[in-house]
């Protein structure tokens, strides 16, 4: 059975002036990614895979730095594009974008397509490393469209819930990519994550 962790970024510090790719953590995030080392060392995480985006890499890179591991950029774990700029109105886009999955702001990504880009490239990271433990950092909105593709009644609801950061297990059984809703990564974990739904301003 191959076992992927797909972990959202720590808590991000947007900056209007800067393109979303390279948002920075916040302080708080900083500490919350020194904080996921222990917590990915006793999953026994063999192989990490990142979203391209800076504060997915840098959620990853003091649990690579202490593991000795590699951390590879995949594009297809990157964000959906939610809009080509600052959006003052992010929840609102983020609440119609679940209930639509074909709308989009101009220039923007819909769910849609998001889910079918996040789908591939687990499925295929996956199918690289049969029977290994990996790590996918990612982010939230994507991670949930990605859950849609596993069940198709994960909904806004299920995605909100995600936090920064969050730590999700898939299983691949027989071919299948399963869910493992019981999974909890300990109360040290839960000490140390941020409520996205709590928090203004974030992103995903």
């Amino acid at each position: 059975m191959t076992t992927l962790y797909l972990v959202r970024h720590a808590q991000a510090h947007p900056q209007t002036d800067q393109p979303e790719p390279d948002w920075p953590l916040s302080a708080v995030g900083a500490e919350q990614a020194r904080g996921l080392v222990p917590i990915l060392q006793r999953l026994g995480v063999q192989r990490l895979y990142t979203s391209p985006y800076l504060r997915c890499r840098d959620t990853l890179a003091p649990f690579a730095a202490a593991s000795g591991l590699e951390c590879t950029p995949h594009a297809g774990l990157r964000e959906r594009r939610i809009a080509p700029q600052w959006q003052r109105d992010f929840r609102e886009v983020w609440r119609r974008s679940w209930e639509d999955f074909s709308y989009a702001l101009p220039g923007a990504e819909d769910s849609w397509t998001c889910r079918a880009r996040i789908a591939a490239a687990v499925a295929e990271i996956a199918a690289r490393h049969p029977g290994e433990t990996l790590a996918l950092g990612s982010h939230g909105n994507a991670i949930g469209l990605f859950l849609h593709s596993v069940e198709a009644t994960v909904g806004e609801a299920d995605a909100s819930a995600l936090r920064t950061p969050e730590i999700v297990k898939i299983e691949q059984r027989n071919g299948h990519l399963v869910w493992d809703r019981t999974f909890r990564a300990g109360n040290d974990f839960d000490r140390l994550a941020t409520d996205f739904r709590a928090t203004p301003n974030v992103v995903a």
